[in-house]
C-alpha cells in the first residue's frame, strides 16, 4: 500500500533525526514520481540528504536540475545547515544566484490568498470564527482536513496564506508582523460578506503556525478568544512574550506528542505562558510525532471545552 505524503514525511524525519541521512534519501526519493505536486519540496530535500551524504556533485546536480524544472527558493531556505558542505563552491553559489532572481521575479505577482470554508447551516446570529493558520513551507490548502472537524461543529474556517514565499507555493510566518496584517486583512475583509460572533474566535496553527496563532490571538483588532496549537514551534519565545505581555487574559490548548522534534520549543512556550498567567490546557500523545492526532476531532472538541468553560 502506498504512502500519503504526510507519511513520507514523517518517515522522513523520523530517519533524519535518528541521523540516518542515506535511508531519508531513500524514502525521499520514493515520492519522486509519487508526488508531482509537491516536486519543489521533495527536490530541496534531495539537495540537502545528498549534501549531509556528502554527495556533493549529485547535490549540485539536484539543485540544478531543481531550477530547470522552474522551482526557485528562498535565501533563508538556502541557509539550511545541509546544505554547508556545498556552501563555498562555486557553482552553489551561483545556482543559489538563479534562485534568488526567480523570487524577485515572483514576488510582484504574490497575492494576499484565502481559503474559506462555511458549515452547512447558517448560524442564527453570527458564524463562530476558526482562522487556520499554516506551518512554515505551507499555504491556505495545509491541514485543511484536520481542521475540518470545526466546520462540522458549525464554525466558519478561514485560511490565510502568508505573503512570505519560502519557494514555489509554499509560504512562512518568519516576519510576525507581516503576518499579522496578512491575517487581519483577512478578517476585516470576510466581515463585509459573513456576520462573525465576536465572542467565538479561535486562532489555530500547525507548527509554526501554532506558534503564529499565539502571536496574533492576542492583537487587539482581532479580539480572540482563544488559540489552538498542534505541534507548537516558534523562532522566538521572546517575540510571543511581548504579545503577551500587552494583551488579554486569552485561555489557549496544546495537542503535543511526546516524539515531536519541536517538543522542547512548545515547552519553553508553555513556561512563558504560565509566568504571564496565560491559562492553557493540554494532551499529550505518547506515540505521536509532529503531526496531528489521528483522532483531532476529539482534541479540537476538548479545546472547545477548555477554552469557552464557565
Amino acid at each position: 500500500m502506498s504512502k500519503t505524503f504526510q507519511e513520507l514525511t514523517q518517515e522522513m524525519i523520523s530517519q533524519y533525526h535518528a541521523g540516518n541521512f542515506a535511508t531519508a534519501l531513500e524514502v525521499v526519493e520514493q515520492g519522486v514520481d509519487q508526488f508531482p505536486e509537491e516536486s519543489t519540496r521533495i527536490t530541496f530535500w534531495r539537495i540537502c540528504l545528498l549534501s549531509r551524504c556528502n554527495r556533493i556533485e549529485a547535490a549540485l546536480s539536484a539543485f540544478r536540475l531543481g531550477l530547470e524544472q522552474g522551482h526557485w527558493w528562498a535565501a533563508d531556505q538556502l541557509l539550511d545547515t545541509d546544505l554547508d558542505p556545498l556552501r563555498e563552491l562555486p557553482e552553489f553559489k551561483e545556482l543559489t544566484s538563479i534562485s534568488l532572481k526567480r523570487l524577485e521575479q515572483a514576488r510582484p505577482h504574490m497575492k494576499r490568498e484565502r481559503t474559506l470554508v462555511l458549515p452547512d447551516a447558517q448560524p442564527a446570529t453570527g458564524y463562530p470564527l476558526l482562522i487556520a493558520l499554516h506551518g512554515r513551507s505551507g499555504k491556505k490548502e495545509s491541514n485543511l482536513e484536520q481542521w475540518d472537524v470545526a466546520r462540522r461543529r458549525g464554525w466558519l474556517i478561514l485560511s490565510p496564506q502568508s505573503t512570505q514565499p519560502l519557494f514555489t507555493n509554499a509560504y512562512c510566518w518568519d516576519d510576525p508582523e507581516q503576518g499579522v496584517q496578512d491575517i487581519l486583512f483577512h478578517f476585516k475583509e470576510i466581515q463585509k460578506d459573513y456576520p462573525i460572533d465576536q465572542k467565538r474566535i479561535l486562532v489555530g496553527g500547525m507548527s509554526q503556525g501554532s506558534g503564529m496563532a499565539i502571536y496574533v490571538a492576542f492583537n487587539k483588532t482581532l479580539s480572540a478568544c482563544g488559540f489552538i496549537g498542534a505541534g507548537t514551534w516558534w523562532f522566538d519565545v521572546d517575540s510571543l512574550a511581548a504579545q503577551v505581555q500587552s494583551g488579554r487574559g486569552i485561555r489557549g490548548y496544546f495537542v503535543t506528542g511526546e516524539k515531536d522534534h519541536t517538543l522542547e520549543r512548545a515547552r519553553e512556550i508553555q513556561s512563558m505562558l504560565k509566568i504571564n498567567n496565560i491559562q492553557f490546557g493540554e494532551e499529550v500523545h505518547p506515540d505521536l510525532g509532529h503531526d496531528f492526532p489521528s483522532d483531532f476531532e476529539t482534541s479540537f472538541d476538548r479545546a472547545i471545552d477548555f477554552i469557552f468553560k464557565e
